[in-house]
């Protein structure tokens, strides 16, 4: 009886968690956005990006790449390229898009192939929460639960956390404000359902807009983000706390 019940907790652990190589020989080079860590069987994560008006590899790429690393417990490779994406993606454990760039059929199959199975949980952040892509709006509908197509000017704005109790929201400040692009992001009703955590209210506006939740997705773990245009996001210690607290959740 202890020996069945051994194998299934070591079957237990298996389910879930992607034991492919990486699809080359990959060095920690920070100036890339590669975060090796030295454990082969460490969590692994991908993060896309490319298109325009941002920094990606700057901001996503390089600044939290670092800190999804967690000082070298997780690997990390950011990538702008279709064809490493689209390696990429059916080895990973979780995927953060950035990119505001088209996507090829490639990836966009391997990516709805992989979260239907359960083998690929997401983090969303900024400029993927908008709707960049008209041909492919599943992607929006069912992994984003809605969209962008607007935000306020670039300026400080107020973040009001309303699920304290999430733990996504663990040592995140009941408020805080930050100096970023408020996007106006909308539920799409025909979309999957999504639990907000935190929203976004305009000092001049006072307009009130959802800034991080999460999908309800029924085989994957997937959070959106609309927060991060540029170092004063990127830089700002609530930031960092949620995309951290963010990459546990799913992890």
């Amino acid at each position: 009886m202890r020996n069945i019940l051994l194998g299934l907790a070591t079957l237990t652990m298996a389910v879930g968690c992607k034991t492919q190589e990486l699809p080359k020989e990959y060095a920690t080079d920070a100036a890339k956005g590669h975060y090796i860590a030295n454990n082969k069987k460490a969590s692994k994560i991908a993060i896309t990006g490319g298109g325009g008006s941002h920094d990606f590899l700057k901001f996503f790429g390089k600044a939290d790449g670092k800190i999804l690393s967690d000082n070298g417990s997780n690997t990390v490779v950011y990538s702008e390229e279709m064809e490493e994406i689209a390696s990429l993606v059916p080895v990973v454990d979780v995927l953060m898009l950035t990119n505001n760039k088209p996507l090829s059929a490639e990836v966009k199959e391997s990516i709805f192939s992989n979260v239907e199975n359960g083998k690929l949980d997401m983090l969303i952040y900024h400029p993927s929460t908008w709707y960049n892509w008209e041909d492919w709006p599943k992607y929006n509908k069912e992994l984003v639960g809605g969209g962008s197509r607007s935000h306020e000017e670039l300026q400080e704005f107020e973040v009001i956390v309303t699920k304290p109790e999430h733990p996504i929201m663990k040592d995140v400040p009941a408020t805080f404000r930050i100096v970023d692009e408020l996007y106006r992001w909308e539920k799409d009703p025909a979309g999957t359902d999504v639990e907000v955590l935190a929203i976004g209210r305009g000092l001049e506006s006072g307009e009130e807009f959802p800034v991080v939740w999460v999908v309800k997705h029924p085989k994957a773990k997937i959070v959106g983000n609309t927060l991060g245009h540029d170092e004063r996001a990127h830089d700002l210690q609530a930031y960092q706390t949620l995309l951290r607290n963010s990459l546990d959740w799913v992890k």
